[in-house]
């Protein structure tokens, strides 16, 4: 228990001030320059967000340029290379090669869309002419998928499946590539979707199905690589589509807010920790829909800007807003384990890992009498460097399986069936945010590789 304490002790993290929406005023964006529709992600070349295109109104205008926040100011840009205008599209930074990525949106016009692929570097742009590419669409979903150096999109206007609106696409960085999965979501409009680092999976939240009588869906799906898997939680957000969703990487959630339900504009945030989703405010900025928004890591906000709508219909404005949530405690399965002799061993959390607890982690479906090993680890991204998790054990003579978390710290435990694991957590709130992460494996030479298997892994965040 002291080792485990120690290891718990020795984190790094700061505190994070509970609040909800901030409007920033004076406006730091000109107020002539309102825009809704388009993309916007963080760069660490920039050391904040970029933004690319938008559609103004008043008079109606698709736009091209290239904007950067770092907190405070926005600042118009000048690169040698612009893309064509564009609206109705996304844009997210590929990790592992230091770019962001936009794709397709309704380009060069207001009304005709595209199927161009463009990257930032840091100081420029470039189109890339990839051997294949989703048809043109707008309106769809992305995310980049940090585990396995992907981006992904799904959904299309109108969710039309003509269109493209079930398909799942992935972006490697040279070509796209479609993706066929064993469960494929409807076809959607406007879903909300933003990577789960904490769970190394996709979410996609909502959607608009044009199909008469039209569909506004309030399902969330969880891709992981392999398939699309429905997610049943006890509550969900109210809004369907067109909504805004980041992942909050200081507080390991994601943040979802605005969007349209039943036709009308919401304002209320809901996050999502992997278990279920909660409501954390309901208020927030008026232009609730269509809104740009990403994650400024260098202050550990959330930052919308403008939007649209309501009042009166179909308006855009410039505000800028920050949004900071509270760092609670929680903790959440994620990744797929593989069986011993008595099937897959599952692991969840029996209690959260708040300040001055103790946090217990319980296995069941295991093999009786035989021994087990918790692995925690502060990563659940690379094992070493450039060495991306899962990591396939079948090297080391544990076929079939993977590692889903950095070996940190081992423990063993002995297995009557399953057992229950405990970690002593410091009451120490300077580590709020500190991401925890779990996995079990279990000794049994009766396994399928005669070796043992591994449970899924665990996401915890300490936090009160």
């Amino acid at each position: 228990m002291i080792t485990r304490h120690l290891l718990l002790a020795t984190l790094l993290g700061s505190l994070a001030t509970a609040q909800t929406w901030t409007l920033l005023t004076p406006a730091p964006f000109p107020t002539t320059l309102a825009r809704r529709q388009g993309g916007l992600a963080f760069h660490p070349s920039q050391g904040g967000l970029v933004m690319y295109g938008g559609l103004q109104s008043g008079p109606t205008l698709t736009l091209n340029e290239t904007w950067t926040f770092d907190g405070a100011t926005w600042t118009q840009l000048t690169p040698a290379t612009t893309p064509p205008p564009r609206w109705g599209h996304k844009m997210v930074y590929d990790s592992r090669r230091n770019r962001l990525v936009a794709f397709g949106g309704r380009s060069p016009t207001t009304t005709t869309t595209a199927n161009d692929t463009w990257e930032w570097d840091g100081s420029d742009w470039q189109q890339i002419a990839t051997p294949t590419s989703p048809n043109a669409r707008a309106f769809y979903g992305m995310a980049y998928d940090e585990r396995r150096g992907v981006t992904v999109i799904y959904g299309t206007q109108s969710g039309s499946t003509a269109l493209g609106g079930n398909q799942t696409w992935e972006y490697n960085g040279t070509t796209w590539s479609q993706a066929f999965t064993p469960t494929t979501p409807p076809g959607l409009e406007a879903p909300a979707m933003a990577y789960d680092k904490g769970r190394g999976v996709i979410v996609m939240f909502g959607g608009f199905n044009g199909t008469p009588p039209g569909t506004d869906y309030r399902t969330t799906y969880e891709y992981d690589g392999a398939d699309w898997v429905l997610r049943s939680t006890a509550n969900s957000p109210l809004t369907g589509y067109r909504a805004s969703m980041v992942y909050d990487d200081f507080r390991g959630r994601l943040v979802l807010y605005g969007g349209f339900g039943a036709g009308a504009a919401q304002q209320t945030t809901w996050e999502y920790d992997g278990n279920d989703w909660t409501t954390v405010a309901t208020v927030g900025p008026a232009k609730s829909t269509e809104g740009f928004m990403a994650y400024l890591p260098t202050t550990n906000q959330s930052v919308y800007f403008g939007g649209s709508g309501p009042t009166p219909a179909g308006t855009v404005n410039n505000e800028t807003w920050t949004y900071s949530g509270a760092t609670t405690a929680i903790a959440a399965p994620f990744g797929r384990g593989c069986a011993t002799s008595t099937g897959v061993p599952s692991f969840t959390p029996s209690t959260l890992p708040q300040f001055g607890t103790n946090y217990s982690l319980t296995l069941s479906g295991a093999p009786a009498l035989t021994v087990g090993l918790v692995i925690h680890g502060l990563d659940n991204l690379q094992f070493a460097p450039g060495l991306y998790l899962p990591l396939d054990l079948t090297s080391v003579g544990i076929a079939g399986c993977s590692l889903q978390v950095r070996p940190d710290l081992l423990i063993t435990e002995v297995v009557t069936g399953g057992f229950t694991h405990v970690l002593s957590i410091p009451n120490t709130p300077s580590l709020a945010g500190t991401g925890l992460f779990s996995q079990a494996l279990v000794l049994d030479d009766q396994s399928p590789n005669g070796f043992g298997g591994l449970s899924n892994a665990i996401h915890g965040v300490l936090g009160s």
